[in-house]
């Protein structure tokens, strides 16, 4: 019996390394560079860093406040303890499938006492007692043999199933970090807009109190005291929606940091704000192995590869082994007794003869699950591009626009100094100066929020070049 053991784990162990065929990475159409990148800027420390995307973002960022809030959100946003838990869960259950590859082993003990009717319909023979007792100690083995790879493709689908959790948190940080930043600098952006617009405001205010005395000097018409009034309470509507705005975002970025609503501690202003120095944004290449979205697509495409050797698995036999060794006693006292040792031992195979196509259809759903985890792998790795690709030609023509958008704003400041000049001394309407004010702050506005854009495009090329997380 022992020699027969043997012979079958052998046999066993010989066979265990038939399974599906190993995953290999789909061959996708890299672009040899990045659509509307510049060419490569001899940047200090380029070559040492190996790409924008690689820095750290505590290297990106330059101001204080920010980053602490960055590492504040990290610790205590709840997005990110939920992705972390996750993982947890995610790990544990790559245990649970690894156990069955090793035989369990189980450990079961029992007594009883029992009394059967002296008169019932089954009569005791003469001379038996009716109360008796049994007792029994017993350790067992079960054992299932992986023939086929089964049992090896669900561990491995269920550890590719751990890494694309792990890389989705790693997404969650590089998401949060992003959305921080993003509402860091629209507070920074609202901050700057509420000070242009009180300034304007003061403005106003002082020309309603000029037409005011004009027009009771008969200088300038009523209409022209109208139009002021309305200029102060446009500016004034303003500043409140500005505000309102200002509070919401604070209440925003309260919950991204894991705390009540309430205010935010600002560091630098939008105009002083600046992030690491542009490097390089890297090979295209790099870009899958940078990724979390697209490492997280990939291990998806891992776990159900191997999810279709363990559906094909079912077409073939099951072999298992079961083992028992233990004692058996009526009396307790004697259980250990080597007379009443007791034991069993006995391998166990099945083999599927007829299931109305059930193995076959399951192969099938497993084989489409892997199909369409190889489409989101390759939209994944087509979406990450395009985002490069905006983010490089935003970080090109905001640039631009914003050079523009100083050069309108300087033009129509000029244009204000000139119609104020012209109002006071009577050669040019109150209505024509008004028209050149609101213009003026109007485009001031689109400046600063342009400024603001232009930081959170250099924050989002980051992200898509797999920045972020780390």
């Amino acid at each position: 019996m022992n020699r027969a053991a043997a012979s079958v784990v052998c046999a066993a162990l010989l066979l265990g390394g038939c399974a599906g065929p190993r995953y290999r990475r789909p061959d996708l159409p890299v672009p040899p560079s990045y659509r509307g990148e510049a060419p490569a800027s001899g940047v200090p420390g380029a070559a040492a860093t190996g790409g924008f995307g690689e820095l750290r973002w505590q290297d990106l960022v330059r101001d204080e406040e920010l980053s602490k809030l960055i590492r504040e959100a990290l610790s205590n946003n709840f997005d990110a303890q939920i992705a972390a838990a996750r993982v947890l869960e995610a790990r544990a259950q790559l245990t649970v499938s690894r156990s069955a590859r090793l035989p369990s082993v189980e450990a079961q003990g029992g007594y009883n006492n029992f009394r059967t009717a002296e008169n019932g319909s089954s009569h005791l023979p003469p001379g038996a007692r009716a109360d008796s007792d049994y007792s029994s100690l017993s350790v067992s083995l079960g054992w299932e043999i992986d023939l086929w790879g089964r049992i090896r493709n669900t561990s491995a689908a269920a550890r590719a199933a751990l890494l694309a959790t792990d890389e989705a948190r790693r997404a969650v940080l590089q998401t949060l970090v992003g959305d921080v930043a993003g509402a860091y600098f629209l507070l920074l952006d609202l901050e700057l807009e509420l000070e242009i617009t009180r300034r304007a405001l003061k403005l106003r205010e002082d020309s309603l109190e000029l037409v005011r005395l004009r027009v009771d000097n008969s200088y300038s018409s009523e209409i022209d005291l109208r139009q002021a009034e309305v200029l102060v309470k446009s500016a004034r509507a303003s500043l409140t929606g500005l505000e309102r705005q200002n509070q919401q975002t604070e209440n925003q970025l309260g919950i991204l940091l894991g705390r009540n609503p309430g205010p935010v501690v600002r560091g630098r202003s939008l105009l002083e704000q600046e992030l690491a120095p542009r490097l390089p944004s890297g090979l295209p290449s790099a870009l899958l192995d940078r990724r979390p979205d697209i490492r997280q697509a990939e291990q998806q495409l891992i776990a159900n590869h191997a999810l279709v050797a363990v559906a094909k698995a079912a077409y073939f036999p099951r072999l298992s082994l079961t083992a028992s060794a233990g004692f058996e006693s009526s009396a307790l006292l004697n259980l250990l007794k080597a007379s009443n040792g007791t034991w069993f031992f006995g391998p166990a195979g099945s083999l599927p003869i007829f299931n109305a196509g059930r193995i076959r259809a399951g192969v099938r759903g497993a084989e489409a699950r892997r199909l369409q985890a190889l489409l989101l792998y390759q939209q994944t790795v087509q979406q990450a591009f395009r985002e490069v690709a905006d983010a490089l030609a935003g970080s090109r023509k905001l640039a631009e626009q914003r050079t523009q958008q100083e050069e309108l704003v300087e033009s129509l400041r000029l244009a204000v100094e000139l119609a104020d000049l012209r109002y006071r001394g009577g050669v040019a309407s109150f209505l024509e100066y008004l028209d050149s004010e609101r213009q003026w702050l109007d485009e001031q506005l689109r400046l600063v929020q342009i400024r603001r854009e232009e930081l959170i495009n250099v924050v989002t090329l980051y992200r898509a070049l797999g920045g972020g997380w780390r």
